[in-house]
């Protein structure tokens, strides 16, 4: 990574070297001279680079589902120029989802098709056999019902943020990393950013700092907003005794306690914890992963001998579990980025363009997802 220099001046300085400020940072040197700065030692080191991230257009809320859609093109078809020598890059491969329903939520399932249909129109109610089929350890006297969705995909999230970074360089940006915020200064209408690199100059500053959106904000001078962190476990388990494990679909359960998926070396598994933290450097509870095992272990014929490896990571949400973006309300040039809970690798692309538009073009965006809400 780059190394900075003392009084260095650029137009932009995005906060945090996650997707969230990889991405937006590509995206504002396609117009600016913009450099990312990261507290850590690589980046993506804490949520981003511990996401089992998915592209699921049924996911959280319409919102987010909108922000998800609008990368598409993105995810499919990355732009050339980010892409390394030959010009391409998968980002996203066809995995499936399926929904499962255990005792007394056949209903559920019928509104949970209501309510997304619309929008994933590939989205159908599979019979609990067909299900099985997909998935032979499922229990069947657990299974009562079920839905399947053949457009989800798989993110390579290095890739992803390599590609990110790529764009970053290609227009003329740098990411620095060892290179924490120490204090924050805002005179003559430049952001004057002290670092262990030396002191850097910029006319923005834009709030990417994921679960510590709310020390830069102080380091700012501005109020908080409120963010909460949320620990999230996951772990692997050996592999099922069947090749074609490899090729089964992702399976979350419609209560959302449990998802899993394959995962080399075996299975991944997630009880889909959220558990309010303080900023971290987040690691798996033992509790947690007892929990995922036996809630495995409940819907699957799959018996579970150990674990082979085991993190956890820090996914941050608004109140209302939508992003938070846009200008300061009382600080001038100061830009927020925050608030991707456990979506935010999906819908980077599309919320880096709807950051850039605003901060390049003053293109305004959807209000539901402003700072000004608070």
């Amino acid at each position: 990574m780059s190394v900075a220099n003392t009084h260095t001046k650029y137009d932009i300085i995005v906060i945090g070297a996650g997707v969230a400020g990889l991405s937006v940072a590509g995206f504002l040197s396609r117009g600016a001279k913009v450099a990312v700065l990261e507290r850590e030692s690589q980046p993506a080191y804490h949520s981003s680079g511990r996401s089992a991230a998915m592209f699921i257009e049924s996911y959280e809320n319409p919102i987010v589902s909108g922000l998800t859609s609008a990368g598409k093109v993105f995810f499919f078809s990355p732009p050339q120029e980010w892409c390394g020598e030959t010009g391409q890059s998968t980002l996203v491969t066809p995995c499936g989802g399926l929904t499962a329903a255990g005792p007394g939520e056949a209903n559920a399932l019928q509104d949970y098709l209501r309510r997304w249909q619309p929008l994933c129109p590939d989205l159908v109610e599979i019979s609990p056999a067909q299900c099985r089929e997909k998935i032979p350890i499922l229990k069947a006297n657990w299974l009562q019902a079920a839905a399947y969705d053949p457009s989800w995909h798989a993110i390579d999230v290095h890739e992803l943020l390599t590609v990110y970074q790529r764009g970053i360089k290609a227009g003329g940006g740098h990411v620095f990393t060892n290179c924490a915020v120490n204090k924050l200064t805002y005179n003559n209408r430049s952001w004057l950013v002290d670092t262990p690199r030396g002191v850097l100059v910029a006319n923005l500053i834009v709030n990417a700092a994921g679960a510590w959106a709310n020390r830069i904000a102080a380091l700012a001078g501005t109020a908080e907003i409120p963010l909460t962190p949320m620990r999230r476990t996951a772990a692997i388990i050996p592999p099922v005794d069947d090749p074609a494990y490899q090729q089964w679909p992702l399976l979350h359960t419609l209560s959302e306690d449990l998802y899993f998926k394959p995962e080399s070396p075996g299975l991944m598994i997630c009880p889909q914890d959220e558990t309010p933290t303080e900023p971290m450097d987040a690691y798996p509870m033992e509790l947690d992963v007892a929990v995922a095992v036996a809630r495995f272990t409940e819907i699957t014929n799959h018996p579970v001998q150990r674990v082979l490896h085991q993190w956890a990571g820090l996914r941050t949400f608004a109140r209302d579990r939508l992003p938070v973006v846009g200008f300061d309300p009382a600080l001038s040039n100061f830009y927020w980025l925050a608030g991707q809970g456990g979506y935010g690798v999906q819908t980077s692309p599309g919320l880096a363009e709807v950051v850039s538009a605003e901060i390049l073009n003053h293109t305004p965006h959807d209000p539901a997802i402003s700072v000004q809400r608070f």
